[in-house]
């Protein structure tokens, strides 16, 4: 009887390990983007006599497709120890916020992010510099701002 037990006390620890590492292999990128977003909000740090920049998105606006795709799009990046220059909250339907933390650009062609659920720190994410600030450009967010320097 002992014997049973222990086989199925294994069994059920196999089970949960190769759960735990299936969900683990899954983009949290992927899986936090695929509810309906409500609203995006970007913010930027105020600098100098700058009061920094502010501006909240319907989460239907058209205008977000290209930063959007932007997003779904990175890849995991490196540590990066500076803070955030800036942030985009998105609101998703169910009332989570998927969270970006804007980094200062250190590596040429490419801006970096931090990723998080809410108030939880997923990672560290890397887009193509062009086509995240032609993104924001398009959003109307002013591109002289220090979160954006090279």
């Amino acid at each position: 009887m002992k014997t049973k037990i222990h086989l199925l006390t294994l069994f059920f620890v196999l089970i949960a390990l190769c759960l735990t590492a299936a969900v683990g292999d899954q983009d949290p990128l992927a899986a936090l983007l695929n509810e309906d977003i409500e609203t995006v909000r970007i913010n930027l740090n105020t600098w100098g006599a700058s009061l920094g920049f502010e501006s909240e998105f319907d989460g239907d606006d058209p205008r977000l497709e290209p930063l959007i795709a932007v997003i779904k799009g990175a890849a995991r990046g490196g540590g990066h120890k500076c803070p955030n220059m800036g942030a985009i909250r998105l609101r998703m339907a169910g009332g989570g916020v998927v969270g970006l933390g804007l980094l200062p650009s250190h590596s040429q062609g490419l801006y970096g992010f931090r990723l998080y659920d809410g108030d939880v720190f997923l990672g560290a994410y890397i887009v193509p510099r062009s086509l995240f600030l032609s993104a924001l450009e398009g959003l109307g967010v002013p591109m002289d701002d220090p979160a954006f320097n090279e």
